[in-house]
Protein backbone atom coordinates (compact mmCIF):
# COMPACT_ATOMS: atom_id res chain seq x y z
CA UNK A 1 0.00 0.00 0.00
CA UNK A 2 1.43 3.35 -1.08
CA UNK A 3 0.77 6.86 0.68
CA UNK A 4 -2.05 7.12 -1.16
CA UNK A 5 -4.10 4.08 -0.27
CA UNK A 6 -2.74 4.68 3.33
CA UNK A 7 -4.17 8.37 3.28
CA UNK A 8 -7.34 7.09 2.08
CA UNK A 9 -7.80 4.59 4.96
CA UNK A 10 -6.37 7.13 7.44
CA UNK A 11 -9.26 9.42 6.06
CA UNK A 12 -11.96 6.98 6.22
CA UNK A 13 -11.25 6.35 10.03
CA UNK A 14 -11.08 10.13 10.54
CA UNK A 15 -7.47 10.33 11.19
CA UNK A 16 -5.10 13.21 10.17
CA UNK A 17 -1.73 12.05 10.94
CA UNK A 18 0.39 11.92 7.70
CA UNK A 19 0.37 8.67 6.40
CA UNK A 20 4.13 8.42 5.38
CA UNK A 21 5.56 6.90 8.40
CA UNK A 22 2.97 4.19 8.80
CA UNK A 23 3.98 3.20 4.76
CA UNK A 24 7.44 3.09 5.98
CA UNK A 25 7.09 0.30 8.99
CA UNK A 26 5.02 -0.99 7.33
CA UNK A 27 7.78 -1.50 4.50
CA UNK A 28 10.54 -1.88 7.35
CA UNK A 29 8.64 -4.81 8.75
CA UNK A 30 7.10 -6.63 5.81
CA UNK A 31 10.59 -6.48 3.81
CA UNK A 32 12.98 -8.31 6.66
CA UNK A 33 12.66 -11.60 6.05
CA UNK A 34 14.81 -14.46 7.76
CA UNK A 35 15.43 -17.85 6.15
CA UNK A 36 14.81 -20.52 7.94
CA UNK A 37 18.41 -22.29 9.12
CA UNK A 38 17.81 -25.24 6.75
CA UNK A 39 16.97 -23.53 3.72
CA UNK A 40 20.01 -22.81 2.11
CA UNK A 41 21.56 -25.98 2.76
CA UNK A 42 18.73 -27.90 1.09
CA UNK A 43 18.33 -26.17 -1.78
CA UNK A 44 21.98 -26.25 -1.83
CA UNK A 45 21.58 -30.08 -2.10
CA UNK A 46 19.03 -30.43 -4.45
CA UNK A 47 21.54 -30.91 -7.19
CA UNK A 48 19.97 -30.96 -10.53
CA UNK A 49 16.54 -30.01 -9.43
CA UNK A 50 14.73 -27.10 -11.29
CA UNK A 51 13.55 -24.71 -8.32
CA UNK A 52 11.56 -21.33 -8.42
CA UNK A 53 9.94 -19.14 -6.08
CA UNK A 54 6.64 -18.21 -6.08
CA UNK A 55 5.85 -15.06 -3.74
CA UNK A 56 3.51 -12.80 -3.14
CA UNK A 57 6.21 -10.43 -2.27
CA UNK A 58 5.98 -6.95 -4.43
CA UNK A 59 8.93 -5.91 -6.07
CA UNK A 60 9.83 -3.40 -2.72
CA UNK A 61 10.14 -6.31 -0.48
CA UNK A 62 12.09 -8.41 -2.84
CA UNK A 63 14.41 -5.35 -3.34
CA UNK A 64 15.27 -5.57 0.37
CA UNK A 65 15.76 -9.07 0.74
CA UNK A 66 19.51 -9.26 2.03
CA UNK A 67 20.44 -12.71 0.77
CA UNK A 68 20.30 -14.71 -2.49
CA UNK A 69 19.30 -18.28 -3.79
CA UNK A 70 20.30 -20.62 -5.81
CA UNK A 71 16.81 -20.47 -7.66
CA UNK A 72 16.18 -20.47 -11.33
CA UNK A 73 13.69 -17.51 -11.02
CA UNK A 74 11.93 -15.62 -8.75
CA UNK A 75 8.39 -14.98 -9.31
CA UNK A 76 6.51 -12.50 -7.55
CA UNK A 77 2.42 -11.92 -7.43
CA UNK A 78 3.25 -8.04 -8.34
CA UNK A 79 4.79 -9.06 -11.77
CA UNK A 80 1.57 -11.59 -12.53
CA UNK A 81 -1.35 -9.49 -11.29
CA UNK A 82 -2.53 -11.71 -8.85
CA UNK A 83 -1.94 -13.20 -5.70
CA UNK A 84 -1.28 -16.77 -4.03
CA UNK A 85 -4.19 -18.68 -3.97
CA UNK A 86 -5.20 -17.46 -7.47
CA UNK A 87 -4.19 -20.03 -9.83
CA UNK A 88 -2.84 -17.40 -12.06
CA UNK A 89 0.28 -17.30 -10.16
CA UNK A 90 1.26 -20.65 -10.36
CA UNK A 91 0.34 -21.06 -14.13
CA UNK A 92 2.79 -18.39 -15.06
CA UNK A 93 5.58 -20.06 -13.00
CA UNK A 94 4.87 -23.37 -14.96
CA UNK A 95 4.99 -21.59 -18.21
CA UNK A 96 8.39 -20.08 -17.45
CA UNK A 97 9.35 -23.64 -16.38
CA UNK A 98 7.99 -25.24 -18.97
CA UNK A 99 6.65 -28.03 -16.94
CA UNK A 100 3.21 -29.57 -17.40
CA UNK A 101 1.10 -29.26 -13.05
CA UNK A 102 1.82 -33.33 -12.42
CA UNK A 103 5.67 -32.45 -13.10
CA UNK A 104 5.94 -30.33 -10.36
CA UNK A 105 5.90 -30.28 -6.52
CA UNK A 106 4.97 -26.76 -5.06
CA UNK A 107 6.25 -26.65 -1.56
CA UNK A 108 4.84 -23.54 0.83
CA UNK A 109 3.52 -23.06 4.09
CA UNK A 110 0.37 -21.79 3.68
CA UNK A 111 -2.25 -23.81 3.51
CA UNK A 112 -4.63 -21.24 1.96
CA UNK A 113 -1.69 -19.57 -0.25
CA UNK A 114 0.04 -22.92 -1.07
CA UNK A 115 -2.13 -25.90 -0.36
CA UNK A 116 -5.52 -24.48 -1.87
CA UNK A 117 -3.70 -22.43 -4.85
CA UNK A 118 -1.49 -24.88 -6.29
CA UNK A 119 -3.91 -27.74 -5.82
CA UNK A 120 -6.72 -25.73 -7.51
CA UNK A 121 -3.93 -25.47 -10.81
CA UNK A 122 -3.41 -28.72 -10.52
CA UNK A 123 0.02 -29.23 -8.92
CA UNK A 124 1.62 -31.80 -6.61
CA UNK A 125 1.91 -30.53 -3.07
CA UNK A 126 4.29 -30.49 0.11
CA UNK A 127 2.47 -28.51 2.66
CA UNK A 128 5.53 -27.36 5.99
CA UNK A 129 3.55 -27.19 8.56
CA UNK A 130 5.97 -26.38 10.88
CA UNK A 131 3.83 -25.81 14.09
CA UNK A 132 1.48 -28.59 13.37
CA UNK A 133 -1.28 -26.77 12.55
CA UNK A 134 -4.60 -27.82 11.16
CA UNK A 135 -6.08 -27.06 7.79
CA UNK A 136 -8.24 -24.29 7.33
CA UNK A 137 -11.77 -25.33 6.26
CA UNK A 138 -12.12 -25.75 2.31
CA UNK A 139 -8.55 -26.65 2.04
CA UNK A 140 -7.70 -30.17 0.50
CA UNK A 141 -5.15 -32.16 1.66
CA UNK A 142 -1.56 -31.80 0.46
CA UNK A 143 0.16 -34.86 -1.18
CA UNK A 144 2.93 -34.52 1.71
CA UNK A 145 2.94 -32.64 4.98
CA UNK A 146 6.52 -32.01 6.50
CA UNK A 147 7.37 -30.17 9.46
CA UNK A 148 10.78 -28.43 7.51
CA UNK A 149 12.45 -28.62 4.06
CA UNK A 150 14.68 -30.86 4.91
CA UNK A 151 12.16 -33.66 5.15
CA UNK A 152 11.91 -32.59 1.09
CA UNK A 153 14.75 -34.30 -0.36
CA UNK A 154 13.65 -37.69 0.37
CA UNK A 155 10.38 -36.58 -1.32
CA UNK A 156 11.90 -36.18 -4.69
CA UNK A 157 14.12 -39.07 -4.45
CA UNK A 158 10.86 -41.25 -3.80
CA UNK A 159 9.41 -39.15 -7.09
Amino acid sequence: MGVVGASMVLRQFDVGADAAPYVELFFQVTTKIELYPETREVLDGLGPVRTAIVSNADHEHVAAWNFTLPVEFILISEAVGAYKPHRLVFERALERLGLAPHEVLHVGDSDVDDVKGAKAAGLRVAWVNRDGRARRAGVPEPDFEIRDLSQLPPLLRRG
